[in-house]
């Protein structure tokens, strides 16, 4: 398993029990993609959750709050924990910026 991954598993497994997890994958009921990978993807009838959101461009932020128009979703950042390259805004905290004023 990639170790990126792992505290989205755990997190997973503290909510559902491993053996209903592991159903749920194989059956893709559950999805664990990159946000890569959600470019040009219709998600009707989905939840969505953004791990590490802090770490996303604003690009990134953009193309994925566009696809949530009438889905539920949570996103989930720390700002002190950014990693992004210097100079890169984190669409995270401009999202918050732009939706707090």
């Amino acid at each position: 398993m990639n170790p990126f991954l792992r505290p989205l598993y755990d997190a997973l497994y503290d909510v559902l029990d491993p053996d209903r997890v592991e159903h749920y994958l194989e059956k893709s009921i559950i999805e664990i993609a990159p946000i890569a990978f959600m470019r040009g993807r219709t998600l009707n009838d989905a939840f969505v959750i953004l791990d590490e959101a802090q770490n996303t461009t604003s690009e990134q932020m953009k193309m994925f709050l566009t696809r949530l128009d009438l889905i539920p979703s949570r996103g989930h950042g720390d700002v002190t924990q950014i990693d992004l390259p210097n100079g890169r805004k984190s669409g995270w905290s401009r999202r918050w910026k732009s939706s707090a004023g």
